[in-house]
């Protein structure tokens, strides 16, 4: 799984970044082509809406310089202002409005390039052409056009869309009825206003083109503001509540380079502007983002699907191939995992099996392993049975440190009871003597059961107790369990002789009490005496001394005289190591107890390197 996780992680990663960079690249080209759509489209509106106003700026001008239209029109005033006093001046001023027509009609054509042209007086009288043709009077000061049309002196004013419903209306604006005006003075020849020219064109007309292209791409929003940075486009509806032209100015826009723009509203805009600088046009393009990117829904599922499947497919191969590498590498190492230190001194366990993996390096692995595996046996083996040697030469070292001393003290017995005659006891004594020291001196075993033991620490108690009779006591308390437990040889002898040594220095009745127990895995005597003469200084001493002690250093200056606790000390450290227990108790009144033990055996061991074998459990050999 390891190996699976790495090699799919590092192919997800590669797939992830070719996925990427793929949708990317498509994606950055969808924009690309979207912004060149939009630009285009931009040029074109913008084209288109000039055409319109250049046809009406020339219509404008070429009746401001017109001079049959300046005398007709201006013969026209005079009559007109004449007419409600003189019935043939109205006549001849109709006759003149009716020639101003026609001049109108040959220069604009009969296709209406102009939905109406008004040729206003100064005093407010006018002579509509186009559709209709009518005169009549208009204050001029009421006009939206008239006070920004005087302070220009003749140059061109654009109105915005306003409602004409006297007047005829084509396509989309048929129901708006919206018409723009350019209007502009007549000057005399000393540049002195004398009349005014409008020409109205229908909004339809002018922005035909703008209508639809927006409408052949959808998405597309088209916004056309006017030299006052008034909305003029869309004219139908309401305007938005975004400001595009303040937008770009913002977000400081290039013309004719469409970027991604944000709204105060958080919306994501394509946009692109374009400026129609004769009149101070701009004229602004917008698309969402998220329309641009439509073209890729599709793409989109199409390319996750691939993808998903691509990245399960890879990860099955990945899986396939790490589950063939793998196989024998997790039998080699369930192999390897068998190899504890009982399978390694077990004889009797098999060899290692192969891996049968076809891979030469795996192959090759799996033969060393068993080839070290071989060696380790024989080597483990013969390091164990050296152990075992050394183990045994150093208990027997420690054993025969007590086997003359406690003989030495059995002499001294013997010639103190012989200088007090007694015979009959001195010879069944030297009998049980004789008994108890083959016991001791033997060294073919070095634990023997609790039960032979204290048979033994038995006899040397009545060897002791036909020298002192009734002065000594002494009680054999022993659990019925504990008596099949292995422990070292002659462990208790050395406590008792301490007994009579330092203890029975008092007043008799001396008396001794030997006891056993389990506590948890490990077995515990204890040996008790009512000396009551080792003080917590002297029990300090004595515990920090064995603390300090150096075994190896101890082992090689064994004497037989002042072993005796400290031999059983080294011997317990060197049979059970951290687990042997030996302490000293002597809070009760009048009262010494010695309390050692060690891991409980059933069975004899095998070998001597117990306080080695600290995994695995005593009992059983």
């Amino acid at each position: 799984m390891y190996l699976f996780v790495i090699y799919g992680t590092f192919i997800l990663i590669l797939l992830g970044i070719f996925f990427i960079f793929t949708y990317r690249h498509y994606q950055k080209n969808t924009l690309e082509e979207n912004s060149r759509d939009l630009e285009n489209v931009c040029s074109s509106v913008g084209n288109s809406v000039e055409t319109q106003l250049d046809n009406l700026s020339s219509i404008s001008m070429n009746l401001v310089c017109s001079k049959a239209i300046r005398t007709n029109f201006r013969e026209f005033s005079d009559l007109y202002q004449n007419s409600d006093t003189s019935p043939s001046d109205l006549v001849a001023s109709q006759k003149k409005a009716r020639e101003i027509h026609d001049i109108i009609t040959s220069m604009i054509g009969a296709y209406q390039n102009a939905s109406a042209i008004n040729l206003y007086t100064l005093d407010g009288s006018y002579v509509e052409s186009g559709y209709f043709e009518l005169t009549d009077a208009v204050n001029l000061a009421k006009q939206p056009w008239y006070t920004p049309v005087m302070k220009l002196n003749g140059h061109k004013y654009i109105s915005n869309p306003t409602v004409h419903m006297d007047l005829p209306a084509q396509g989309d604006n048929q129901h708006a009825q919206k018409f723009i005006s350019i209007v502009r003075l007549f000057l005399d020849s000393n540049s002195q206003p004398e009349g005014i020219v409008e020409v109205i064109q229908d909004c339809g007309k002018i922005f035909s083109l703008t209508s639809r292209l927006e409408s052949q791409n959808p998405g597309t929003s088209v916004y056309i503001y006017n030299s006052r940075h008034e909305l003029v486009y869309p004219y139908q509806s309401q305007a938005p509540t975004v400001n595009f032209y303040t937008l770009i100015a913002d977000k400081h826009a290039h013309e004719k380079a469409s970027r991604i723009v944000a709204t105060d509203d958080g919306q994501q805009l394509l946009s692109t502007y374009q400026e129609i600088p004769d009149y101070d046009w701009t004229v602004v393009l917008t698309k969402p983002r998220a329309s641009v990117y439509d073209s890729l829904n599709n793409f989109r599922l199409f390319f996750g699907l691939i993808g998903s499947l691509s990245i399960l497919l890879t990860l099955f191969i990945c899986f396939y191939i790490s589950e063939r590498l793998t196989a024998p590498l997790q039998k080699l190492t369930n192999a390897t995992g068998k190899i504890t230190i009982d399978r390694v001194l077990d004889e009797k366990k098999v060899n290692l099996t192969s891996a049968d993996s076809n891979i030469k390096e795996i192959s090759q692995l799996c033969e060393s392993i068993r080839n070290m595996y071989e060696k380790l046996r024989s080597t483990s083996q013969e390091a164990l049975l050296s152990r075992s040697e050394e183990t045994r030469a150093k208990l027997q070292a420690t054993q025969f440190v007590i086997n003359p001393h406690f003989l030495y003290n059995c002499l001294t017995n013997i010639s103190v009871m012989a200088e007090e005659s007694m015979n009959a006891d001195i010879i069944h004594m030297c009998e049980s003597l004789c008994d108890y020291f083959r016991y001791i001196s033997s060294s073919r075993d070095m634990f023997v059961t609790l039960d032979e033991e204290i048979f033994y620490t038995r006899c040397y108690l009545e060897c002791m107790q036909m020298r002192y009779s009734s002065e000594l006591e002494y009680t054999l308390d022993i659990a019925e369990k504990t008596r099949q437990y292995y422990i070292p040889k002659l462990i208790i002898q050395p406590f008792v002789e301490n007994s009579f040594k330092y203890a029975f220095n008092i007043a008799p009745p001396w008396k001794l009490q030997i006891s056993s127990s389990r506590e948890g895995n490990n077995w515990i005597l204890r040996v008790q005496d009512n000396g009551g003469t080792l003080s917590n200084e002297k029990k300090q001493e004595l515990m920090d001394l064995y603390k300090k002690l150096d075994m190896n250093k101890e082992l090689k200056s064994m004497q037989v005289g002042g072993m005796g606790l400290k031999n059983v000390y080294l011997r317990l450290k060197l049979l059970y190591g951290d687990k042997a227990i030996f302490k000293i108790e002597n809070t009760l009144p009048q009262r010494t107890i010695f309390i050692f033990g060690g891991p409980i055996m059933t069975e004899p061991p095998h070998s001597f390197l117990i306080s080695q074998n600290t995994d695995t459990g005593m009992t059983g050999g």
